[in-house]
């Protein structure tokens, strides 16, 4: 029924096209050679522009980021910076990961150092987050940041709002659900170390 439907909605878009093609054929032939002649040529550049410019997003969705190859092959410059390594069983996530980012997740349980995700620019990564949880503390991640320009770490703790600490936000009072510090060497060592 559907296919029949199409069929004739079809018919009545193309038959009075080209009845009207015929006329202008029969009105002047030659005008109407040269106008297919010139809409083709205008159809050809239009598909050369459309295919170069597919192409051109293609190749560079396949050669930028110029440097990607941070993965465990790149477990010896970690140990030299003090990143912590991949382990042999981690996983790169296909679903998460993008043209400049990539997160390896390591197997259930998510205990311990559970995921790495790597952000890089235009011609070599930018930065490596690494994520920890423990048994001991429950709803509390800690994360440390490795920025590959400032060859510096960062470190972070995302607890539980269990004290009920109030922020503003353009006026209103807001509850938040987690609350993320900075915190030292210290604290974070000590978290993944429980």
């Amino acid at each position: 029924m559907i296919y029949t439907i199409i069929s004739v909605l079809g018919l009545l878009l193309i038959v009075p096209i080209l009845i009207a093609y015929y006329y202008d054929y029969k009105a002047n032939p030659k005008e109407f050679h040269f106008s297919i002649k010139t809409l083709g040529k205008g159809l050809i550049k239009g598909l050369m522009y459309v295919t170069i410019y597919i192409g051109m997003n293609k190749a560079y969705e396949l050669i930028v980021p110029f440097n990607k190859d941070h993965g465990m092959d790149f477990n010896s410059q970690r140990k030299k910076l003090g990143i912590p390594i991949l382990k042999a069983n981690w996983k790169v996530s296909d679903y998460e990961s993008g043209q400049f980012t990539t997160y390896w997740w390591k197997p259930k349980p998510y205990s311990g150092h559970f995921k790495k995700v790597l952000e890089y620019s235009i011609f070599n990564c930018k930065s490596e987050t690494d994520y920890y949880s423990s048994k001991k503390i429950k709803g509390t991640v800690a994360w440390s940041i490795y920025d590959y320009d400032k060859k510096i770490f960062n470190y972070f703790i995302e607890s539980p709002n269990s004290d009920g600490i109030v922020s503003q936000v353009d006026g209103w009072k807001v509850i938040n659900d987690k609350i993320i510090e900075a915190v030292s060497i210290e604290e974070f060592h000590h978290y993944i170390t429980e």
